[in-house]
């Protein structure tokens, strides 16, 4: 991994979809489907802030953007901070303005009952939503 901009997020920002308040549109928060999200918080992935003034996008510099405060306490608060790369941000449990599990996070974006969202999200459902953001990063680096 490369050099990573500053840590200094220490919570999400008013647009970060892992909020429990935030601006995003529903059902695509930031233009990505709520899977893509939970595959990438579960993975060992640098997740930018979107409303860092240097975010351009997927192309953004991880040198220059900070890394996603929400995204990092979402890990913490899901318990996926295992094996993750020490370059990512990592910030303590925060239940009050962070959703507290990947339930939470895609009852809320989709409108489901909260009881159906955990049933679908399995160990091994979300295991696959990281593999297939694993393979499109792989994917990216070859093209």
């Amino acid at each position: 991994m490369g050099s990573f901009a500053e840590k200094s997020m220490k919570g999400p920002c008013g647009g970060c979809p892992f909020g429990r308040i935030n601006d995003n549109e529903k059902p695509a928060p930031g233009g990505s489907h709520p899977f893509v999200y939970l595959g990438q918080a579960r993975g060992p992935f640098w997740l930018p802030c979107h409303n860092d003034k240097q975010y351009i996008g997927k192309d953004s510099d991880p040198a220059k953007v900070k890394q996603c405060g929400g995204a990092a306490i979402f890990r913490s608060n899901c318990g996926k901070k295992y094996s993750l790369p020490k370059q990512l941000l990592d910030l303590p449990e925060d239940h009050e303005r962070v959703f507290s599990n990947e339930g939470e996070f895609y009852a809320h974006y989709s409108d489901m009952p909260l009881h159906d969202a955990h049933i679908l999200l399995t160990d091994s459902t979300l295991d696959s939503f990281m593999f297939m953001e694993l393979e499109k990063s792989e994917a990216k680096k070859l093209s």
